[in-house]
C-alpha cells in the first residue's frame, strides 16, 4: 500500500534559504568581513590572471565577475566548471595566476583536486566556502568562509568585495562601484521581498501545469539564467528547463517558442539588444511569458544579479508549492559519485 500524499502548504513547508532574515543575515555577515576581503584583494592585485573554479551554483556566480572584468577592465578573468578546468588544465596557470575555488560544502572533490593542481603550478589559491572551517580552506593560501545561511548571496557578495578591491588596486573605477554596491545592498533588496512574494504566489499558480520552461538572460545576468534553469528548475523543481542567451535565441530556441510553452525573461538595468523584440514575438506566438526585473527601484547593472535573484527564488518557491514538489528532497543528487 502506497504512502499517503503529503501536501505542501506555506505553513508546513519553507526551505531554509527562504527562512526569515536569511538575506539580511547573509549580506550583513559578508559586510562584517569586508576588511578581510578588501585586504585579500590588495594582496592578490599584484597577480596578472584570475581563474574562477566551481560547479553548479558555484559555477553560475562566476559569470558576473567575468562580465565585469571584460566590460570594465583589461584584467583576464576566466570562469570554469571544475571538471572542465581539470580536463583543460590551462597552460597559462603559473606564479602570476590566482585561482578562486568555490564550494558551498567546502569539500567538493573535483574543486579540491583542481586547487591542488593549481598550487602545483605555482598559482595562489583562494578558498571560498560557506563555513570558514572546510577541507578546501585547510589547503588554500587564502581561506575564507562567509559563515551565513544564504548561499548564492554569500558567494557573490564576497567576490564583489574581493574583485572590487583587486580592480581598484589596479586603477579601475568599477572596483569602487562593486564595493559600494555591497555596502548598500540591503537598502535595495529588503524593500522588494514582500512584493516579490506576493507576485510570485500568483505566478507559481499560473505556471503549475508547465513541464518545460525557457529562461532567457544576457549580459551580467546570463549566469543567473543558467543557475535558475539548471540548479533550480531542473534540479529542485523537476521542470525541464533550458537557459538561453538572448544573443542566441534565433538558433534553435525560436523553433520551439510555440503556443503552450513558457518563457521567463530576465530584465537587467542595461537594455539588452533584441530582448524586447524576442518577448513581443514570443507573446504573439502564444508563449506564456513572465518578465522578472521590475520590482527594484532603478537598480544599477551591478545590483541586478541580486535583485533578480530575490524575484526568482520566491517564484521557484511558489511554483514548487503549486506542483507539490519539495525542493529540499532529491531522488539522485545524494547518490552522485561519478
Amino acid at each position: 500500500m502506497s504512502e499517503p500524499v503529503k501536501y505542501l502548504t506555506e505553513e508546513n513547508y519553507k526551505p531554509y534559504w527562504l527562512q526569515p532574515d536569511v538575506t539580511e543575515k547573509t549580506i550583513k555577515a559578508v559586510q562584517a568581513k569586508k576588511e578581510l576581503l578588501i585586504e585579500t584583494g590588495k594582496k592578490l592585485s599584484s597577480h596578472e590572471r584570475f581563474y574562477l573554479v566551481g560547479s553548479g551554483g558555484s559555477y553560475s556566480v562566476q559569470y558576473p565577475l567575468r562580465y565585469i572584468a571584460e566590460k570594465h577592465t583589461k584584467i583576464p578573468v576566466f570562469n570554469f566548471s571544475s571538471l572542465d578546468f581539470l580536463e583543460r588544465k590551462p597552460t597559462a596557470v603559473d606564479e602570476e595566476a590566482v585561482g578562486v575555488f568555490i564550494s558551498q560544502s567546502g569539500k567538493t572533490a573535483e574543486v579540491l583536486e583542481a586547487m591542488r593542481w593549481f598550487k602545483e603550478q605555482g598559482g595562489a589559491t583562494v578558498g571560498l566556502t560557506q563555513k570558514t572551517e572546510s577541507l578546501i580552506n585547510d589547503e588554500a593560501d587564502y581561506p575564507y568562509g562567509w559563515d551565513a545561511p544564504g548561499v548564492t548571496f554569500g558567494k557573490l557578495a564576497s567576490m564583489y568585495y574581493i574583485f572590487g578591491s583587486i580592480f581598484r588596486e589596479k586603477g579601475y573605477e568599477i572596483g569602487d562601484e562593486m564595493i559600494t554596491t555591497i555596502d548598500n545592498l540591503l537598502d535595495k533588496l529588503l524593500p522588494i521581498i514582500p512584493s516579490a512574494k506576493e507576485r510570485a504566489r500568483k505566478q507559481g499558480l499560473e505556471m503549475k501545469d508547465q513541464t518545460e520552461m525557457f529562461v532567457l538572460g544576457g549580459g551580467i545576468n546570463y549566469g543567473l539564467a543558467y543557475q535558475f534553469a539548471v540548479c533550480t528548475l531542473m534540479e529542485m523543481c523537476w521542470v525541464h528547463a533550458t537557459h538561453v542567451n538572448y544573443s542566441e535565441f534565433g538558433h534553435g530556441s525560436i523553433e520551439l517558442f510555440t503556443s503552450g510553452t513558457a518563457a521567463l525573461f530576465l530584465k537587467g538595468a542595461i537594455e539588452y539588444p533584441v530582448r524586447d523584440k524576442i518577448m513581443k514575438w514570443a507573446m504573439g506566438n502564444g508563449v506564456e511569458c513572465i518578465e522578472f526585473g521590475g520590482l527594484a527601484e532603478n537598480p544599477t547593472n551591478l545590483e541586478t544579479p541580486f535583485t533578480l535573484f530575490i524575484e526568482l527564488e520566491w517564484f521557484s518557491y511558489y511554483l514548487s508549492l503549486a506542483k507539490n514538489r519539495d525542493m529540499n528532497a532529491w531522488r539522485y543528487y545524494h547518490l552522485y559519485k561519478f
